[in-house]
């Protein structure tokens, strides 16, 4: 699996294993299409998104954020489309179904392949929380890996 840095502002941010990112990248775009979010560059952020979701970017994966997320009305909307994946990803019980990883409406072909067992939401939720930090403007590394357990 390729992997890429998410990183925010300052060059802060983490390496991750991009399948795992598309998958959280698939919760995000579900939420972030919701109508009862404004932000000044959302069509944007979804074609980029729905881009990485679809495997475009194998090998360059990439927030995009520092460019797209300018004011504090867009980080706090954000923070709170973030906060709803979770709960989202928390109201599945420990694993995301193999059924659910299988029906994600991708164009990456090898996309599959990763997830034919459940999923823990325990990842998922790992990379959002470092998100939020990294919106939040308490995210401090660098040069992290975040490594998820998909045992």
């Amino acid at each position: 699996m390729p992997t890429s840095k998410m990183s925010y502002k300052e060059d802060k941010g983490f390496w991750i294993e991009e399948s795992f990112m598309q998958l959280v990248f698939h919760y995000i775009y579900k939420e972030l299409i919701k109508s009862q979010y404004n932000l000044t560059n959302k069509n944007q952020l979804l074609e980029e998104m729905k881009f990485d979701i679809d495997g475009y970017t194998t090998g360059s994966m990439s927030l995009g954020w520092r460019r797209l997320i300018e004011s504090s009305s867009d980080i706090q909307t954000l923070i709170q489309v973030l906060e709803h994946v979770k709960l989202d990803l928390n109201s599945k019980g420990m694993y995301i179904s193999v059924q659910e990883l299988q029906n994600i409406q991708t164009e990456d072909n090898e996309f599959k392949y990763y997830y034919t067992h459940p999923f823990p939401i325990s990842g998922p939720i790992k990379i959002v929380n470092a998100l939020i930090q990294m919106l939040n403007g308490t995210w401090t590394a660098t040069n992290e890996y975040i490594e998820i357990d998909i045992a």
